[in-house]
Formats: C-alpha cells, structure tokens, sequence
C-alpha cells in the first residue's frame, strides 16, 4: 500500500468519525424531544381526561 493510499484512508476514516460524532449529537437531541413531546402528550391527555370528567358519563341515547 502506497502512501497515497494510506492518506487516502486515513481521511475516509476521519470522515467517518466525524459523521458518527454527528449522528450521536443527533441522537441525543432527537431523544430530548421525544421526552419532551411525551410530556408534552401526557399533560395533554391529563387535562382532556379532566374535562371529559366534569362533563360526566357519555349519554347512551345519543348518536
């Protein structure tokens, strides 16, 4: 292997750990907002729970 070659990939390499560098900081944010949204969910769903309770049990004769 020549050193041309070996340059060669040594900078494929470079690049490959800078991608997954960035791929992990993607993965980190992407997780921080699936958290968020998830509360963001549960709150949502808390308060329609809340509401749908003070207006009591569904009437059965209605369509």
């Amino acid at each position: 292997m020549n050193l041309n070659n070996l340059q060669h990939l040594e900078q494929k390499i470079d690049q490959l750990l800078a991608r997954l560098q960035s791929l992990g900081e993607e993965c980190r944010t992407l997780r921080e907002e699936n958290e968020s949204l998830l509360k963001e969910r549960e709150r949502f769903c808390r308060e329609l729970d809340r509401i749908l309770a003070k207006l009591g049990p569904p009437d059965p004769d209605s369509p």
